[in-house]
């Protein structure tokens, strides 16, 4: 149909022998009132339905943990990303067969081997900021290290929260881009509030 409007050519119930089009009655083209209806149907098909709080919950067994994904970001196998890019990763260990030095240590013990993940993918620019608080009601620790992707990059941050329950080490960690910290990291801060273990 548009083709043949570009043409000059009227569709057959545009032509003179149909002008029963309540539009043209109000002095409006009815071709246009036909296209922006048009545009106003697909945005409305296209625009996704916000999900309920209890559609966005996360109840991962194999984890044992419990969590509500922000409106608009997505999980996937124990992560957690915006659209801008801003990454929680879960990861899970078994202390069982652990070296009980190690275990009595913790979460001290651990700390070594947080900062060389953040040097891995990182350019790390000082020392953790640590800070005692809790994750899913359970004693944790936080650690936030400053860092940038690239040399040159704005700075940014890696936080780690890292908490022990029962026989089981659970290690946070979340990644923002330069651009979306500021906007994000309360947004996942509150994802972190909600935090839950499961029975």
């Amino acid at each position: 149909m548009t083709a043949h409007a570009a043409e000059g050519t009227r569709p057959f119930f545009l032509s003179k022998r149909n002008p029963g089009s309540f539009a043209r009655k109000r002095g409006v083209p009815p071709f246009r009132v036909f296209v922006v209806t048009s545009l106003v149907v697909a945005v409305a098909c296209s625009a996704p339905r916000p999900k309920s709080e209890a559609e966005r919950t996360v109840i991962d067994r194999a984890r044992g943990v419990r969590y509500v994904v922000p409106d608009g970001w997505k999980s996937s196998d124990g992560e957690v990303r915006s659209r801008a890019g801003t990454l929680l990763t879960l990861r899970v260990y078994d202390l069982v067969e652990a070296k009980r030095s190690f275990v009595e240590g913790l979460p001290e013990s651990l700390i070594p081997q947080l900062k060389e993940w953040a040097e891995f993918y990182f350019k790390v620019d000082g020392p953790p900021t640590r800070t005692d608080t809790h994750v899913g009601g359970l004693p944790a620790i936080e650690l936030t290290y400053p860092v940038r992707v690239r040399p040159k990059d704005p700075p940014t941050k890696v936080i780690y929260w890292v908490v022990t329950r029962e026989t089981r080490l659970f290690v946070l960690r979340a990644a923002f881009p330069a651009e979306g910290l500021a906007a994000e990291e309360p947004v996942m801060r509150k994802l972190i509030e909600g935090w839950s273990f499961l029975e």
